[in-house]
């Protein structure tokens, strides 16, 4: 049997803050990520690009430790 890969895509609902400066690339669309076709369109690209999951990230706590 091959092996197979699995791909996973990761996002959080924020502006992209792992990637400073993505922002300015004028196909960059995540300052919509409070918005339903932000992320349908999402699935959309994800599902023509044959991944298998979509991993979304959030965080609840104090990012300084408090």
């Amino acid at each position: 049997m091959p092996k197979q890969i699995r791909l996973n895509a990761f996002d959080m609902n924020c502006v992209g803050h792992q990637s400073p400066g993505l922002w300015t690339h004028p196909r960059d669309r995540s300052d919509r990520y409070n918005t339903l076709d932000y992320w349908v369109e999402l699935a959309k690209l994800l599902e023509r690009g044959k991944f298998d999951a979509l991993f979304l990230a959030d965080k609840c706590s104090n990012i300084s430790g408090g």
